[in-house]
């Protein structure tokens, strides 16, 4: 038997390319085992195992408290080995290339792709080519990842709190405040998304004073109810008119269905931002970790041209975004500034949907996998 070794690190790139492309394999070829490893990652959300677990697509799952472990000691015996990173520092790939003494694939969305390790790099677009005979353009894997045949039409507003735990103690509150400004304006049905990441065993922890949750409902002192839905499923997108995110995935998504939304990032708590490489770490020290992350954000903000990948795909504004010190209040008046205005949303929409990706990612990368370890 041969085995697919599977890397990865965080909800973003398991709810957006590793769990939808390890799906398609697994219906592909049913006999192949997969194990899904997962690296090391400030943007996790700590239940990365439950849900790969929950899937029931994995042989194994190993977490990042096990990494070591199962780098050093495997346990694998098969005849060959095939390494597919999706997301998560270059290196992890070439260690286990080495250690399994497998082959290594390497899968990429943008211009930054150096592994000179990995034996063929999967691009989503032609255009991230750098002229390697080991590159192969095979479509994004992001459109594998939403159901592109769902029909929108609603006047609902979804607030996407998101998936890391420190982020989500603090977005959940101020979005609900948000709602309870608009309740007093509008009549639009009002709902959260919960992110498949946030167990709902847990959400009653983060539910502020003032509020409490009954089943898939919370309910306000005041009496407004906001329905709950789950994000695993794209059906809780058919009746939303506009959407509240923050940074992440999910702005993606949400723009290749053509859905018009707001990304927010407050800078009230710019200590919980996640940032890349060893500065994200250095902020976790104790007493002096997070006014150095507060200083090194803005510093950074300058720099930062847009913040929802949509806008930054396009290098322009589609989306609405709002960074700052962002109170309830402000982010009220966008919302009920956008939805006065159907012109503005319509164009937001056409503008979304004119985004085109190269399709068919998932079969692509199957049928590669399966040339290596199934014939």
């Amino acid at each position: 038997m041969n085995k697919l070794i599977m890397l990865t690190n965080s909800p973003g790139e398991i709810s957006g390319w590793f769990l939808p492309l390890a799906k398609i394999i697994k219906e592909t070829y049913p006999k192949l085992e997969i194990i899904a490893v997962l690296l090391p990652c400030q943007y996790a959300s700590g239940t990365e195992v439950e849900v790969l677990a929950k899937s029931k697509v994995f042989f194994k799952v190993v977490d990042r408290k096990e990494l070591l472990k199962f780098l050093l000691s495997p346990q694998i015996n098969d005849e060959k080995v095939l390494i597919l990173q999706l997301g998560g520092d270059p290196y992890w790939g070439t260690l286990f290339k080495l250690r399994l003494r497998g082959k290594l694939f390497v899968y990429s969305d943008s211009l930054v792709h150096t592994n000179r390790w990995a034996d063929k790099v999967l691009l989503a677009d032609p255009r991230f080519s750098k002229g390697e005979d080991n590159e192969i353009a095979v479509g994004n894997l992001i459109l594998d990842s939403i159901d592109t045949n769902v029909s929108i039409d609603g006047s609902s507003i979804a607030f996407l709190p998101g998936s890391r735990p420190y982020g989500f103690k603090l977005v959940l509150p101020f979005m609900l405040e948000t709602g309870e400004i608009l309740r007093k304006k509008l009549d639009n049905s009002i709902k959260f998304i919960i992110s498949p990441f946030v167990p709902v065993e847990t959400l009653g922890k983060y539910i502020p004073e003032g509020f409490k949750l009954e089943k898939d409902k919370i309910i306000s002192s005041s009496g407004n109810i906001y329905y709950i839905e789950k994000g695993e499923h794209w059906g809780w997108v058919r009746d939303v008119k506009l959407a509240i995110n923050i940074p992440g995935t999910n702005t993606l998504q949400l723009a290749l269905l053509g859905v018009p939304q707001i990304t927010i990032l407050p800078l009230q708590w710019a200590e919980y931002i996640p940032l890349e490489g060893i500065v994200e770490w250095i902020s976790r020290i104790p007493i002096i970790g997070k006014p150095i992350k507060r200083s090194i954000v803005y510093k950074l903000l300058p720099k930062v041209k847009f913040i929802a990948l949509p806008n930054i795909i396009s290098k322009r504004k589609i989306t609405e975004e709002l960074i700052g010190l962002i109170t309830p209040e402000i982010l009220a008046d966008k919302i009920m500034e956008l939805l006065n205005n159907e012109q503005l949303l319509d164009n937001m929409k056409k503008e979304l949907k004119a985004i085109r990706f190269l399709g068919g990612a998932g079969r692509n990368i199957a049928k590669l996998v399966g040339d290596e370890l199934c014939e």
